[in-house]
């Protein structure tokens, strides 16, 4: 993602302001102090948080002389030996406090959860975070916008093809994430306030597959899946649940039989 037009969106808090490359620095220091070419190398392509966003040299080192003259990190003494790139660089007790509040605030655009969210869900992570509990806060943000956008129905221009699709891809990532952290964390999946918990069946024959295609006829859809060892299953279910269920090829889903008929829960 291109780092300078993050950076003409800044944050505003407490009379200060902060671009995105700004704040991601400034976590970066605050989670613990670094050289600027340690930054330089953490935000490049390829490494953890480069892959979601990068940033050049040049705009680290910039960013690191705005957070310095904002008075939110302090500069050791140089090295012995040692140029620019080897002076310490710790967060201020203002940096801490800034850092506390920007890394668990949610973000208010869908635009942002390719960038910000991930960045922040990254950094929280590693810094031994509540993942879960911003996770909740985000979707407690964005969920009624996300659930507007992706029930939209009817003609509508590639623009606002695209909001729909981004909404229901934003929906299936939580639902995702959530279930991930829940695994890695030994805790039970929670749904955020105000969104209905999954829902245990008494039918036992329940099998995971990944969805290949869907047809719509008029009134019946036919559900084509592929088992985990590779045999194919066919389920016609009515047109509104498959839009219901927002089902998309490549989705894992759970076909579940019963003696007379099949249904499918995503």
């Amino acid at each position: 993602m291109a780092a300078e037009r993050s950076n003409r969106n800044p944050r505003r808090r407490t009379g200060v302001e902060l671009s995105l490359a700004e704040s991601v620095c400034l976590a970066l220091i605050d989670a613990e102090p670094r050289h600027g070419w340690a930054i330089v190398k953490e935000l490049e392509p390829g490494r953890e948080l480069g892959e979601i966003w990068t940033l050049t040299r040049a705009l680290t080192y910039r960013a690191i002389d705005q957070l310095e003259t904002k008075g939110l990190i302090a500069r050791g003494e140089p090295e012995s030996g040692a140029g620019r790139s080897r002076v310490m660089l710790r967060s201020t007790a203002a940096g801490r406090r800034w850092t506390a509040a920007w890394i668990t605030e949610p973000v208010t655009h869908v635009r942002d959860l390719r960038t910000e969210f991930l960045l922040k869900a990254t950094l929280l992570r590693r810094s031994g975070g509540d993942v879960l509990a911003y996770l909740d806060a985000q979707e407690a943000t964005l969920g009624a916008v996300l659930e507007r956008l992706g029930n939209e129905r009817g003609e509508s221009s590639l623009v606002d093809t695209w909001r729909r699709e981004s909404a229901r891809a934003a929906q299936r990532f939580f639902h995702r994430m959530r279930a991930d952290l829940s695994t890695r964390s030994g805790r039970s999946a929670r749904a955020p306030t105000g969104t209905l918990l999954p829902m245990r069946l008494s039918a036992r024959n329940q099998l995971t597959a990944t969805l290949d295609a869907v047809h719509d006829g008029e009134v019946l859809s036919t559900v084509k899946a592929v088992l985990p060892d590779g045999q194919r299953i066919t389920a016609t279910i009515t047109k509104e649940a498959a839009r219901d269920l927002d089902l998309t090829a490549g989705d894992d889903i759970l076909v579940i039989i019963r003696s007379t008929e099949v249904m499918i829960a995503k």
